[in-house]
């Protein structure tokens, strides 16, 4: 097991990287480590090699993070990994957006998987960093690409049927799943008020406010702010 030599600090949140050097090179991983000081990082070379863990280092890990190249490992041996790590985020770093789809897709089918994200590895450098404090937070990240497909798909139907359809669905919660900091973020933004403001009520960074309030537009398929929070004013209450 080639796991980079480092006792994680308690105080910190454990962060395991999943890949080779050329994935996740040293370089990136003293960044995480130097922008976002309550994160730990190792690095290992084998999705297997996260079981060999001793306990104590099993119990300091909060975030995995595994290379697309893994995903077959990764998707066999989840239940292993779950089980080991129950109160991990596990995230795909992606490149390859059908490989992050085809992901997703077997998340829906595997609700026991818990706390799965993804961490897209083309984006600007502030934005990635940004995505992995919100992962070792403990929150999932889908990116907006993942939904394309599937809005492309309805639409592909009778164009003013699917358009009526998806008018409807947003109107309708069990249309689309917000997880609990996404319904604070979308609640206070519906009444009106600043991420600034938002960030401070949650103790959330800006930053990360303005990260969910993306995840939550993609989710609800709308276009900007003031249509999410138009759903949220319209939603059924009893749902």
């Amino acid at each position: 097991m080639k796991i980079a030599e480092k006792n994680l600090n308690t105080k910190t949140v454990g962060c395991a990287f999943v890949g080779n050097p050329l994935s996740f090179s040293d370089t990136a991983l003293s960044l995480v480590e130097t922008e976002l000081p309550c994160i730990s990082c190792i690095r290992t070379a084998a999705v297997n090699d996260l079981l060999l863990m001793g306990q104590t280092r099993t119990q300091s890990i909060r975030l995995i993070i595994v290379d697309e190249s893994m995903l077959e490992s990764l998707t066999t041996i989840m239940p292993q990994l779950r089980a080991a790590f129950p109160m991990a985020t596990v995230a795909l770093a992606f490149r390859d957006i059908e490989i992050a789809r085809s992901f997703a897709d077997r998340i829906r089918i595997e609700t026991s998987w818990g706390k799965v994200g993804f961490l897209p590895m083309n984006m600007n450098l502030d934005f990635w960093l940004s995505v992995v404090r919100l992962l070792a937070s403990g929150e999932s990240y889908f990116p907006s690409e993942l939904f394309v497909r599937e809005q492309s798909l309805t639409n592909a139907t009778t164009p003013h049927k699917a358009s009526q359809k998806l008018v409807e669905d947003h109107q309708k919660p069990d249309a689309v799943h917000l997880t609990a900091r996404e319904l604070q973020v979308l609640e206070a933004a519906a009444k009106g008020k600043q991420n600034k403001i938002i960030a401070d009520e949650l103790q959330l960074s800006q930053h990360t406010v303005k990260l969910h309030m993306h995840h939550i537009i993609a989710k609800l398929g709308v276009h900007n702010r003031t249509e999410a929070a138009n759903w949220y004013h319209h939603r059924d209450p009893a749902g």
